[in-house]
């Protein structure tokens, strides 16, 4: 990784094929420009990918799945990189999480979340259900909830077999939200393996930012963010995916970042730690941490970022994005001189010293950066290409961009 300066460079036209790339001038690599506002619904704004947590690539990196400004998914061919379709039964928070092997289905619940979790065939529109959880029959302790999801914001373990979800119930009169707890359910065999009452949370009662479970499936991570520095509940936890013994604190707030492989397939918390200044990556088994890059290059200066874990078939890699970056202690927007990890995708090796790698500049023309304008770099799980939003220095719409990576990375 290194600091170069952004050359000028036109605003790509709409790619039809994966051999109208344009070239990063700093770096060679063969960038697509993937979406367009027009190819959503009437009136979208935007046509972008969900998240860099969630995986917008299926299991055999053929598909991509964005959505528009009003809410409607679509679906993409990642090899012409043309839209397929509008997805009919998709629509806005629905969680959606790519079947592991299956390149055709996905999980998915309602908008906001939903008692019923389906496995939808994106070619035939078919559903099959999975769980109905106002049913008796699949043992959950609080059949009055109306919400069982991620908070949009986790996924499945790497095989797929695993999803942790944030129970709730939402009343429309009062818009006011009822935790009832963590769940654990096991997609293969279809029941539930292990709950967690509200009552036990850290911060008794209080909704966590989001839940996931790790790559391998051993651990369900909630977090909650800190309301002050007494705060001596909110974190992230690492819990038994049947949510015995004791759970592992792995920080003391909410942050940015996303659970990963490391090289030996061991599970990897990776965060924006702005209390030590750095990225760091915690081992989930050991709690034994690897600095990966300053968050402060230099004094008054800093950047945002986010984070993604979702190469899994390329363990020992993640992608980060950065943007909104300051200096002179945050008078300076963005900051004055441009440092190797800012405005930038780039790769990081989860290892002691491990390589990280230039991918592209991110050209953002906003500042400050409008939430859906974010990069928000999520990897294909073969980390054979990387997607991000970007308005590429011109304003207007904020658009999907593709970045296509070399066959030779992670070996």
């Amino acid at each position: 990784m290194s600091a170069d300066a952004i050359a000028p460079l036109a605003r790509p036209a709409r790619a039809q094929t994966l051999e109208q790339a344009t070239l990063d001038p700093a770096y060679g690599t063969r960038i697509y420009r993937a979406t367009d506002a027009s190819e959503g619904s009437s009136g979208s704004t935007f046509v972008r990918h969900a998240y860099s947590r969630k995986q917008a690539f299926n299991a055999n990196s053929t598909r991509y799945l964005v959505r528009d400004s009003k809410s409607y998914w679509h679906l993409y061919d990642a090899k012409t990189l043309q839209k397929i379709r509008q997805l009919p039964k998709l629509l806005g928070e629905a969680d959606p999480i790519w079947h592991p092997t299956d390149p055709g289905k996905l999980y998915m619940t309602s908008n906001n979340g939903g008692s019923a979790w389906w496995l939808y065939d994106v070619n035939t529109d078919a559903t099959e259900t999975v769980f109905d959880f106002t049913q008796p029959a699949t043992g959950s302790p609080w059949p009055q909830a109306t919400q069982y999801w991620t908070h949009n914001e986790g996924t499945a373990s790497a095989d797929g077999r695993y999803l942790a979800l944030m129970v709730s119930s939402y009343d429309s009169a009062t818009r006011q939200t009822t935790m009832h707890g963590l769940m654990t359910v096991d997609l293969v065999a279809r029941k539930i393996i292990g709950t967690l009452p509200a009552s036990r949370f850290p911060k008794p009662g209080t909704a966590p930012d989001h839940v996931s479970i790790s790559p391998s499936g051993k651990y369900v991570v909630p977090s909650w963010p800190a309301e002050n520095s007494g705060d001596t509940g909110a974190g992230t936890y690492a819990y038994a995916r049947d949510f015995s013994g004791t759970p592992k604190r792995l920080h003391t707030t909410s942050e940015h970042s996303d659970l990963a492989y490391g090289p030996a397939r061991q599970d990897y918390y990776v965060f924006a730690d702005y209390q030590a200044g750095r990225i760091r990556a915690v081992d989930m088994d050991t709690l034994q941490s690897i600095d990966i890059e300053a968050l402060y290059p230099q004094p008054g200066e800093s950047y945002a970022l986010h984070i993604s874990g979702q190469a899994f078939d390329k363990p020992g890699w993640v992608v980060i994005s950065t943007y909104q970056d300051y200096s002179g202690y945050d008078q300076t927007r963005p900051a004055a001189e441009l440092r190797a990890p800012m405005r930038k995708v780039w790769l990081a090796e989860l290892k002691a010293g491990g390589r990280k790698l230039n991918v592209t500049h991110t050209r953002l023309a906003r500042y400050p950066v409008p939430y859906f304008f974010e990069p928000q770099a999520s990897a294909s799980r073969d980390l054979s290409r990387i997607i991000f939003t970007s308005d590429f220095g011109a304003g207007g719409n904020a658009d999907d961009y593709i970045a296509g990576l070399p066959s030779w990375l992670g070996r």
